[in-house]
């Protein structure tokens, strides 16, 4: 065979290749022979120019060019046949743009001789596209640009020659060398590899089987490189015997140098990885152990030989269904770290188990936290207890504050919030004096004290933020720090405002009997000397002529009878009245009152008589009792020097349990109450609490003796009643008589019993109840409760209307006193008429025909409730209230329909 026909046989070997190799390649390939004739090509040439592959094949290549690019073409091939690569661009057709191609021609070289040209056709969309692509992959292409060359190889098995191209020659290190045989080549191997590589290509040439290894080579130059080859036979046609072996071969030098670096740092890791204490596992995507080091062993206490590469689930089945697992899971899917604390049962421990998400799984750090545990009980033990105290302190009814020795406050327990009126995120942080009034001096004084002697305790007046006027038992205790300084001071304080007022009344009251045993010595011997006088006097008017001096008798018999009704008063306050006992009528009594009003009262002021059917009747001295009541008649219109009304009635009381008791200090029953209300110029708070002392009045010199209503209340209790008084300053005043209803058949055929009365109920309606009174609160709030309503107390209109205006209340009513500290009840229900109409408000007042109630006048006050009530009055009329708000609601939303 001539080397032409040797070369054209190469060629055609090439072309066929080509044809296999890119059968499915998208972009047109093809193969020129060096006088021009197409060889080969795939069948992506033909699609793109609707050629059929025959007719294409063994055509001149420039024969299907238009005819501005034939020129180009033809230049371009003649460059390539010089064995120069060329990459150009043609013009195509100006109606068919998708002719525009890029074009490259790869030399084909056999012996160093240009034997065919390889042609590359691409669309010069796809190449633009391809050019923004490589623009992007720059990077890429930089790090692809480093990796090791590679060549191609084939082996002739009929001469065994070996065929390398330059760069296959430059891997090996035979550059510019002819072939060599492949007995030489395999040479370069390592002798122990060598029988293998020769063997394998056998293989390949007998039974087609691929060839691919790694070894070590020494190169001619010396230079010592790892090489990667690959191989695969070539056969002509079906059948024919394999004449021809062709692959590649790769410089893998670098990646096998990486590889044992790899291995170097991967030994070092495990070392390092099985020095720490804790315990490292790597899981793989199917859930596959890939690594454990030691310290999991030695940390679970179990032999792990033979669990890498083993499933984790097989490996620890008690992971089922655990917390464990529920973390491991949601690592692996939402690629997240989850950290599980767990107890280990049959170890005693406690692990901290963290899970980290990978590229390939998970992996598992596992830390002892026993110690850690422990520690922590203890601290969760530890602050137990000292929740648990602090909540005995918030639970304490005293207030308890600590602040710094500069009085900053820095604890403020619930109690001290109601007893001071301030919320603790409201002072925490002040100073004491900027909070509570306080004398500074006196501050400073008693905090010098405390420093002295460690602790110090007093009672002092304090003016809360909500204007009460208490007194608070203060004990201070001195903390101490760390090393034994002054640190803190710890304060509780104690509200004996009422256990005070309670002793000032035992206190009083020991007083009063003692004043009263002297006040009866005095009055006893007072009479002595009176009873002569008036009897000299007597015996002196008999013989008189002489006017003037008849005149001056009668004066001064006027006068010792004056004395004697004093010392009469004295007496009666002094030692108590027994008095006869007898069937009273009531009816009869206020006869007796009008007839005296009408002969001592002016013309300017209105009297009336008002007395409600089926009163019943009382029983004592009728001789007390209207002295007791023209007494008040007396006083009223003493109050009324500019005229004015004054109103007795009569009416019957029931106290049927406990509230009605406790507001009026008297037993369960039935009484009777007579009301003597008047429109003077009514009394402050501080001279109702000294009224009833012996000696004390309001009156002039001269014209009271202090002894009338001291007098009143030692008759009225004598008959088992009492007295009760309500008034504002400017608006009159109100005293009620109550005294108990007889005993015994009445005068007509009357039941002895009781009647029974079947009082109304709540249906789970929110009463609000605001009154200063903390025993009226109390017991109308258990009252109303024990009757199905739920109930919220107020001890002022301000702290009221806050309730109403929360969110999480639904306030039906408003029971409310009218006379109180910072916000009274006038302006109250004057609040609530503007801003909530549809809560109805009952109203509470010690007077009911002027004052209180003429002052709620236009309010929006749904009913009145005379001060004191009973438990039948106040259960009545909230019913009454409720039941008439509903109806006016379900009014309201007929209308509304209607309207609709």
């Amino acid at each position: 065979m001539t080397s032409a026909e040797r070369l054209g046989t190469e060629v055609e070997r090439l072309a066929r290749a080509l044809e296999q190799l890119t059968d499915a390649y998208v972009d047109p390939l093809f193969l020129i022979d060096a006088d021009g004739v197409i060889r080969g090509a795939n069948r992506a040439l033909s699609a793109r120019g609707s050629i059929p592959h025959e007719t294409f094949v063994g055509s001149r290549f420039d024969l299907w060019a238009v005819p501005d690019d034939r020129c180009v073409l033809i230049a371009e091939f003649e460059k390539a046949l010089q064995g120069e690569t060329r990459r150009f661009r043609t013009e195509g057709s100006s109606r068919d743009d998708s002719s525009r191609a890029e074009i490259t021609y790869s030399p084909v070289t056999v012996d160093g001789e240009v034997v065919a040209v390889l042609g590359y056709a691409f669309p010069i969309a796809a190449v633009e596209e391809r050019e923004r692509h490589q623009r992007e992959a720059d990077d890429l292409l930089r790090i692809a640009g480093a990796l090791a060359s590679f060549g191609a190889w084939s082996v002739d098995r009929a001469t065994q020659e070996l065929r390398l191209t330059p760069e296959a020659g430059r891997v090996l290190g035979f550059e510019g060398a002819k072939p060599i045989s492949l007995a030489d080549a395999i040479e370069l191997f390592e002798a122990v590899n060598g029988d293998e590589i020769a063997a394998a290509i056998e293989a390949c040439f007998e039974q087609g089987t691929p060839v691919d290894f790694q070894s070590e080579i020494t190169r001619l130059d010396g230079r010592r490189t790892f090489v990667r080859v690959m191989g695969e036979a070539i056969q002509v046609a079906p059948g024919d015997s394999i004449r021809t072996v062709h692959g590649a071969i790769w410089d893998v030098t670098e990646a096998v140098e990486a590889q044992e670096r790899e291995a170097v740092l991967q030994q070092r890791l495990d070392v390092t990885l099985d020095s720490i204490e804790d315990g490292l596992m790597f899981l793989d995507s199917s859930w596959r152990i890939t690594y454990a080091n030691t310290q999991v062993e030695r940390l679970i206490r179990r032999p792990l030989a033979g669990v890498v590469g083993r499933s984790v689930w097989e490996c620890f089945p008690e992971l089922a269904d655990s917390e464990l697992e529920l973390a491991y899971q949601r690592t692996a899917r939402e690629k997240v770290r989850t950290t599980v604390r767990t107890y280990d049962v049959p170890n005693d421990a406690w692990f901290d188990v963290t899970a980290y998400p990978t590229a390939t799984g998970i992996a598992l750090y596992i830390r002892d936290v026993s110690s850690d545990e422990l520690t922590r009980q203890s601290m969760h033990e530890a602050q137990r207890r000292v929740t648990e105290q602090a909540a005995l302190i918030d639970a304490a009814r005293d207030a308890i504050i600590v602040r710094t020795l500069d009085e900053v406050i820095l604890y403020w327990n619930p109690a001290a919030e109601a007893l001071y009126g301030y919320k603790a995120e409201e002072v925490l942080g002040k100073r004491v004096r900027d909070v509570i009034s306080i004398d500074v001096d006196d501050f400073e004084r008693c905090t010098a004290l405390a420093l002295t002697d460690g602790h110090w305790s007093e009672e002092r007046p304090v003016v809360t933020h909500d204007g009460r006027s208490l007194i608070i038992d203060i004990r201070w205790q001195v903390l101490y720090d760390a090393e034994g300084k002054p640190d803190r001071i710890f304060s509780v304080d104690t509200d004996v405002t009422e256990w005070r007022k309670q002793e000032n009344l035992r206190a009083r009251a020991t007083r009063m009997e003692s004043l009263g045993t002297f006040a009866g010595g005095i009055a006893h011997d007072l009479n002595n000397v009176l009873t002569p006088v008036l009897m000299s006097i007597q015996l002196l008017e008999n013989g008189e002529t002489d006017s003037s001096r008849l005149e001056l008798l009668r004066t001064m018999e006027a006068a010792a009878k004056r004395g004697a009704d004093m010392i009469q008063q004295v007496l009666s306050f002094a030692r108590g009245v027994d008095g006869r006992r007898e069937r009273i009528s009531i009816d009869e009594l206020l006869e007796e009152v009008r007839r005296f009003a009408t002969d001592s009262l002016p013309a300017d002021i209105a009297f009336s008589v008002e007395l409600d059917d089926d009163v019943p009747d009382t029983m004592g001295d009728s001789t007390q009792l209207i002295q007791v009541l023209t007494n008040l008649v007396a006083n009223a219109r003493d109050a009324m020097p500019e005229g004015g009304s004054l109103e007795v009635s009569a009416s019957t009381l029931l106290l049927e349990d406990d509230f009605s008791a406790e507001l009026f200090r008297l037993d369960p029953g039935r009484y009777v109450v007579v009301d003597v209300v008047d429109t003077g110029h009514g009394m402050t708070p501080e001279v109702q609490e000294k009224i009833f002392e012996p000696f004390y009045t309001t009156k002039s010199v001269g014209k009271g003796t202090g002894l009338g209503l001291a007098s009143s209340l030692t008759i009225v209790r004598s008959h088992g009643g009492t007295i009760r008084v309500y008034s504002e300053p400017g608006e009159g005043t109100r005293f009620s008589v109550v005294l108990p209803v007889v005993v015994g058949e009445p005068r007509g055929p009357r039941s002895g019993v009781l009647p029974t009365r079947q009082l109304p109920h709540g249906d789970g309606e929110l009463i609000l109840i605001v009154d200063d009174d903390d025993t009226i609160r109390l017991i109308a709030s258990r009252t109303l409760e024990s009757y199905g309503y739920r109930t919220l107390t107020a001890e002022n209109g301000r702290v009221a209307i806050g309730i109403v205006e929360r969110d999480d209340t639904d306030v039906a009513l408003v029971l409310t006193d009218m006379m109180m500290p910072v916000m009274d009840g006038a302006a109250t229900t004057a609040y609530l008429e503007e801003h909530h109409p549809e809560i109805p408000v009952v109203a509470a007042s010690g007077l009911t025909s002027a004052g209180g109630a003429s002052r709620s006048a236009g309010m929006g006050i749904a009913a009145f409730l005379p001060k004191p009530y009973t438990t039948s009055l106040l259960l009545t009329t909230l019913r009454e209230v409720l039941d008439a708000s509903a109806r006016r609601g379900h009014h309201g939303e007929q209308t509304l329909t209607n309207d609709g």
